[in-house]
C-alpha cells in the first residue's frame, strides 16, 4: 500500500539537501506529521516506510498527507512490557518488517534513517554496510524506561550504535543512555519531540484563574503504566489532608477504564477505597485533538501521573495552551521541561507522603498539590506564560532540522559507510 497526498506546500527551501533519503518506521503518530512534512520539503528525494498502519491501541485516523508512504511486509508480536522498578505490565507491539531488503534495494537511497534499535534497524544497517547508504538511527528513550533490559537486546543496541553513521536523540536522558552504550559526542542529534502545530493557538485565552484552579486534567491512557489509579488515591487523601476539593477530568481509553468510571461513581474497587467524596471525578474517554486545547482552558493544570515515559507529549501540548503541568519524573519531558514553581512541578508518583522520600528526591503529589493551590492567580497566570514559552521552543520545524543536520553530517562524512565513527 503506498499513497502520496501534494495538498501541501512542496515548495522546497533554498537550504534543502540533495539526497534520496527512505525513513523506516512502525507507524505515524499525529505529532509527527508535521515533522515528516518538513523533511518532505527539505529533501531532494523522502520515502516512508511502516511496519503497520496503526497499532492496535491507538485510536485515530493517520494522516499521510504530503507524504509518500508505502506499507511494509511484516507481522507484528504482542509482547509484555515488564518494568520491575516502577512495577507494571503494559502491552508491547514488536514490528518485525521483512521485505526491508528488497524495498531499499529497489529505492537505492543514500542515506537509511531508522526508528529504534531492533530488528528494523538491524535490517537497515546490514543493507547499508554491504550497499554504502549512510544509517541514521533515530531513538527515543530515557534512562528509566530502559532499566532491566535483557543482556541480548544490550548488544543488538550496541552493536547498531557502533555501526550507525549518525544517531538522532529525544532528551538529556536519552543522550546519556547512548553515552552510556558506546555513542560517539560527535555521532548525536538532538531531535527532540513536538507537538502537533496544528492543534496551536498562537496566543493564549483570557480566564478567572481562581474559578479553574481547582480544577485539573490528566490526558492519556487508563492503564497502569500511566498511574492513573495511584493518582485519584493520592488526590483523594490529598482532599482528605486539606479539606478541600478538586475536580479531576480524565481524558483518554485503556484496559482500565471500567476500573475509574467506577471510582468516579464514588465506589471502591478492588485494592483500592472509594474516593473521598470532595474529589469530584470526569472520565470523558477519548477525545478529538483539536478539542484538546479549548478542554485545557477550562482547567487550572495538568496532572502527568506517568510510571515510565520515553517523553510524554501531552506535556508539551498543555505547556502550548499555557497549563502548569504537576508531572511525575518518571517522563522525560516533565524532567527535561518542567522547572518547579516557574511553569509546574515535578514530583514523585511512587512516593505517597512526605515520609517516604529523602530530601533530595521528589516531592510527593500531596506537597506538590498543596504548593500548586498556594500561589496566588497572579502567580499562576505568570507561570500559564511562562509555559507557553517553553513550549514554543518545540517545534515540528526544529524537530526537522536535527534531523536534517545528522542526514547532511553523514553525506559530507568520508569514512566508509555502515561502519560507524572511527576511534
Amino acid at each position: 500500500m503506498s499513497t502520496r497526498s501534494a495538498s501541501i506546500d512542496c515548495r522546497v527551501p533554498i537550504d534543502s539537501v540533495n539526497a534520496r533519503v527512505v525513513f523506516l518506521t512502525h507507524y505515524i503518530p499525529l505529532y509527527q506529521v508535521r515533522v515528516l512534512q518538513e523533511l518532505t520539503r527539505s529533501l531532494a528525494e523522502f520515502k516512508v516506510l511502516l511496519s503497520t498502519p496503526i497499532e492496535p491501541n491507538r485510536d485515530f485516523e493517520p494522516d499521510w498527507t504530503g507524504l509518500d508512504v508505502e506499507v511494509q511486509q511484516a507481522f507484528t508480536i504482542c509482547r509484555r512490557w515488564r518494568h520491575r522498578d516502577a512495577g507494571f505490565e503494559d502491552p508491547l507491539y514488536v514490528h518485525v518488517p521483512y521485505d526491508t531488503n528488497r524495498q531499499l534495494s529497489s529505492l537505492r537511497p543514500d542515506v537509511v534513517f531508522s526508528h529504534e534499535l531492533g530488528v528494523r534497524s538491524l535490517s537497515a544497517a546490514l543493507y547499508c554496510r554491504r550497499s554504502g547508504a549512510k544509517l541514521v538511527l533515530a531513538t527515543f528513550m530515557s534512562e528509566h524506561t530502559e532499566k532491566g533490559r535483557g543482556w541480548l537486546r544490550q548488544r543488538a543496541r550496541k552493536y547498531l550504535i557502533s555501526h550507525a553513521d549518525a544517531i538522532t536523540y529525544n532528551g538529556p536522558s536519552c543522550r546519556r543512555y547512548l553515552l552510556a552504550l558506546g555513542a560517539r559526542q560527535e555521532q548525536l542529534f538532538y531531535m527532540p519531540y513536538a507537538a502537533d502545530d496544528r492543534n496551536i493557538s498562537p496566543q493564549l485565552p483570557t480566564r478567572d484563574e481562581h474559578d479553574v484552579r481547582r480544577r485539573v486534567l490528566c490526558i492519556g491512557q487508563l492503564s497502569k503504566r500511566k498511574g492513573v489509579l495511584p493518582m485519584i488515591d493520592q488526590l483523594s487523601e490529598f482532599c482528605v489532608r486539606s479539606n478541600g476539593s478538586l475536580e479531576l477530568t480524565l481524558v483518554g481509553d485503556g484496559p482500565l477504564r471500567c476500573s475509574v468510571e467506577t471510582l468516579a461513581s464514588g465506589r471502591a474497587i478492588e485494592n483500592q477505597s472509594a474516593p473521598d467524596r470532595r474529589l469530584k471525578i470526569h472520565v470523558l474517554g477519548n477525545q478529538p485533538a483539536a478539542q484538546l486545547p479549548a478542554l485545557m482552558s477550562t482547567h487550572g493544570a495538568l496532572i502527568a501521573p506517568t510510571l515510565a515515559d520515553e517523553w510524554l507529549l501531552v506535556v508539551n501540548e498543555a505547556m502550548h495552551a499555557g497549563l502548569p503541568v504537576i508531572g511525575s519524573v518518571y517522563a522525560q519531558a516533565v524532567t527535561a521541561m518542567v522547572n518547579d514553581g516557574r511553569n509546574g512541578w515535578q514530583y514523585d508518583p511512587l512516593h505517597r507522603s512526605a515520609k517516604t522520600h529523602s530530601a533530595d528526591s521528589a516531592a510527593c503529589l500531596a506537597d506538590v498539590m498543596q504548593k500548586y493551590l498556594a500561589v496566588d492567580d497572579s502567580e499562576v497566570a505568570a507561570m500559564r506564560h511562562n509555559a507557553f514559552e517553553t513550549a514554543a521552543a518545540y517545534t515540528p520545524q526544529r524537530s526537522a532540522a536535527g534531523a536534517l543536520e545528522a542526514i547532511r553530517s553523514v553525506l559530507h562524512s568520508d569514512r566508509p559507510s555502515g561502519q560507524g565513527p572511527q576511534a
